[in-house]
Parts: C-alpha cells; sequence; structure tokens
C-alpha cells in the first residue's frame, strides 16, 4: 500500500462493512412502510426513497472494491469467489422462505397445510424458478395473503441480479490488458453507463420485453462503473485529493447541485463524488472490531423483508412502529447472523481454499 493510499482508505482497518450494514438497515426501514401499508416511505430526492439512495451506496461500495478484486485475482478465481459469495445466502433466505414461512403462512390462510405442495407456484418452483437471481415469482403457494403488501415474500432480492451482472461486465472488462494499464478505458465505461440512463426513456421503447432489465441496468451501472472508476484512479487522487471533510463538503455540493439540475440522472453523473463520499465515511468513522471482521449487511438486506412480511402474517401491520421496528431488527439481526456464520462465512473461506470453513475471516466485499 502506498502512502498515497494509505491517505485514502486503510484495505484492512476500515469501517465499511459497518457502513454497508447502515445502508442495509436503511433498506430494511424503507421497506417497512410499503409492506406494512403504511405508504411508500422516505423519498430522499424526487423519484428515489431511502432504500433506493442504500442500494445505490451498495452498487458504489462494491464497485470500488470488485474492481480492486478483478484485478487481483485471475478470471476463474474471481468468477468462484462471486458466486461463493451471493449465491449461497441466496439460496439459504429462499429455502427457508419457502419450507418454513410459507407453510406458516399457507396453515393461517387455509387451516391446514392440504395443497400445500400441489400449488402452480409449489416451493420447489420457488427455488428453482429463482435460481440464477432472476426474480421471477415473489409468492409461495399463493403466500403471504391477507396482509398489505401480498404475494411478495421478498422484495428485496430483485437488487443482486444486476449486481452479479455488474460482477460479471467488470470481469470481462478487467480481463483486458489496456483496462489494467489505464484509466481512461474505465472511465469511458463510466460515461457509456451514463449515457445509457439518459437516454434510456427512447431507447427501452424499442427493446419491448428487455426494457425493465434496461431501466434498472441504467439506473444502476453508473453508480458501479463510478465507484470501480475511483479504485482505477485511488492513488492520483491520494495525491492530489485526501479524504478529508471539505472535500466530502464539495463532493456533496455538486452532487446537490446535479440532481436539482438533472432530477433524471444527476445522481448517476456524480456517483464518484459519492463514492469519495462513502470511502471518507469509510476510512474516518470508527468501527467496532466486530463488523471490521464479519460483514452482517448481506445477510440484513435478504432477510429484512420476508421477515417483515412474517410479522404480518402473524398480525402485526398495524402495531405501532415502536414496537415492530424492534422486534424486526432483533429477529432480522439473528438470521443475519445465522447467514453470515453458517452459509456466508464457510462459503467465502472454501471458494479462497482455506482448510477450516468456519475460521477466522475478515469481511470482503460483496
Amino acid at each position: 500500500m502506498t502512502s498515497a493510499t494509505a491517505r485514502w482508505i486503510d484495505p484492512h482497518r476500515n469501517s465499511l462493512n459497518l457502513l454497508r450494514l447502515v445502508l442495509a438497515g436503511m433498506v430494511l426501514i424503507h421497506h417497512v412502510f410499503p409492506v406494512t401499508g403504511r405508504g411508500e416511505g422516505i423519498d430522499i430526492t424526487p423519484g428515489e426513497s431511502i432504500g433506493g439512495w442504500a442500494v445505490f451506496g451498495f452498487f458504489m461500495i462494491s464497485g470500488y472494491l470488485i474492481a480492486g478484486a478483478r484485478l487481483r485475482s485471475d478470471g476463474g478465481r474471481y468468477l468462484i469467489n462471486r458466486i461463493a459469495r451471493l449465491f449461497p445466502a441466496f439460496f439459504f433466505v429462499n429455502i427457508i422462505t419457502a419450507f418454513a414461512l410459507a407453510p406458516i403462512a399457507y396453515r393461517l390462510q387455509h387451516g391446514s397445510l392440504s395443497g400445500f405442495l400441489s400449488t402452480a407456484n409449489t416451493p420447489a418452483s420457488y427455488i428453482l424458478g429463482n435460481a440464477w437471481l432472476k426474480m421471477t415469482d415473489y409468492s409461495v403457494a399463493g403466500t403471504p395473503a391477507g396482509v398489505p403488501y401480498p404475494l411478495a415474500w421478498n422484495g428485496s432480492l430483485w437488487s443482486l441480479y444486476y449486481e452479479f451482472t455488474a460482477y460479471l461486465l467488470i470481469g470481462l472488462f478487467c480481463a483486458l490488458p489496456l483496462v489494467r494499464r489505464r484509466v481512461w478505458p474505465m472511465a469511458l465505461a463510466f460515461i457509456a453507463s451514463c449515457a445509457l440512463k439518459i437516454f434510456v426513456g427512447p431507447a427501452t421503447v424499442l427493446m419491448s420485453g428487455l426494457a425493465g432489465d434496461v431501466v434498472q441496468f441504467s439506473r444502476l451501472l453508473p453508480f458501479f462503473f463510478g465507484g470501480a472508476l475511483i479504485f482505477m484512479i485511488r492513488e492520483r487522487l491520494g495525491h492530489r485529493f485526501p479524504l478529508t471533510w471539505w472535500g466530502v463538503l464539495g463532493a456533496l455540493a455538486v452532487t446537490v447541485a446535479l440532481v436539482a439540475l438533472f432530477p433524471r440522472f444527476g445522481a448517476q453523473l456524480a456517483a464518484p463524488l459519492l463514492t469519495y463520499v462513502l470511502l471518507w465515511v469509510g476510512a474516518r468513522v470508527p468501527s467496532p472490531e466486530l463488523f471490521r471482521v464479519h460483514d452482517f449487511s448481506y445477510g440484513v438486506y435478504v432477510w429484512g423483508f420476508p421477515l417483515t412480511q412474517m410479522l404480518c402474517v402473524l398480525g402485526w401491520a398495524t402495531a405501532p412502529l415502536i414496537a415492530f421496528i424492534p422486534v424486526l431488527v432483533l429477529a432480522t439481526a439473528v438470521m443475519a447472523v445465522v447467514s453470515w456464520f453458517l452459509v456466508e462465512r464457510p462459503s467465502i473461506r472454501w471458494s479462497r481454499g482455506k482448510k477450516n470453513p468456519f475460521g477466522q475471516l475478515r469481511a470482503e466485499a460483496r
């Protein structure tokens, strides 16, 4: 690590895990409102909720860290590591949802489990139909029903398909020698992703069934490539623009101006600036050692929504938020810890060739 990079962020002692945990918590809190029938939640900017901005934050941090992971490893090892990071916990939450949460909801709805395994969308079809991260069915055997937000067990998982696709794109892109040696190809990729966002309206008219994917990719890819671009220029920026509070204020001021001038795509244009802000938080805000070593954010992200739905199935939808949210946070924290220690960490260690998959591990980026 050069002195310039050190002025940015220590790759081993930072608060990025804690920051991602906060972002996952923002997504969890955002989903409480629509799932319990309390409206659409809190918008930070016109058209973008607190949950949407949290997802943007995930993509920026991932772009920064995943670019580094790809440049440090060959393509095969990189792909194995990325699969091991996303898929096991994804399958874990879907299996528990299909074979534990959904049966409870079905029995409460019908009085018995008769017919549960013979419905059009069986537990097996839910797991297999969504196996490639692309969520095609959010319900299991007609559950959850009788709740404010029916027929959707996990509204958080949709973003994982786009995140994994971004992993594949950066993996292929960084296989080119020129990308490894020069900054401008990554800058060009960021500009191209912003151009996609700017022109996506007219373009999607010609793409019929692909329109939804194009819209989401145009919305998310600039943040991923913005983070990757900052990684590529981190040493140059470390010499000229070390992570400082005045740099953060400047970055935020320009971001606010861009969002105000270009409401539809200003946030995407500001992705590198926002990555700078997030890295400043990761470098300057202290983190307990627990969160440096263990990354519970993915578990919070994937478990928050189904547990919110389960509380609604059990009749908690109308409970005061002052009671609902602490119970939800506690339940989600328990499952996030279970997911990390029993599924995620062993999978990561296995992918890295560790002899003891349940041993100590310092968490890295999704």
